[in-house]
């Protein structure tokens, strides 16, 4: 397998563990280093490994099935580093209505035994205004 293919096996290894709500499996994903860092979309950054853990046994905790449909991935090698940067689109486990849509970077780090997360960095995109809303806002009472 190529970097790239390794990368992108990578990437979608994380949105698979998050599906699963996997803290385990979770954990394997990152590089384990003080050098792992986590922004969630609306968090504070949370920096070093075990704060990164913490904050996904957190979520975990909140029992919300999630499934990620994952577009727009772009893939950059930078050596040992690879950089991947697409959308989330974000929907409750049994259910098509996306209900958030996040753009995502994500920075690899190559180890022995394959790529891991050293950042996980998601800004929310904001929705599209409803078009029939809008026009009620022009209107004048």
């Amino acid at each position: 397998m190529d970097d790239r293919a390794a990368v992108l096996a990578a990437n979608d290894r994380f949105y698979r563990t998050f599906e699963r709500r996997d803290i385990e499996g979770m954990a394997a994903c990152w590089s384990g280093t003080d050098g792992d860092a986590c922004i969630h979309p609306g968090w504070e950054p949370v920096y070093g490994h075990a704060a990164v853990m913490e904050a996904w046994a957190n979520i975990f905790a909140t029992g919300v099935p999630m499934r990620f449909v994952v577009v727009d991935v772009v893939v950059q090698i930078l050596g040992d580093i690879a950089r991947v940067h697409n959308i989330e689109d974000i929907r409750v486990a049994g259910d098509e209505e996306v209900i958030g849509r996040v753009a995502v970077t994500h920075l690899f780090l190559r180890r022995p035994g394959g790529w891991r997360l050293v950042l996980h960095h998601g800004s929310p995109i904001a929705a599209e205004p409803d078009p029939d809303e809008a026009a009620a806002d022009d209107q004048f009472h």
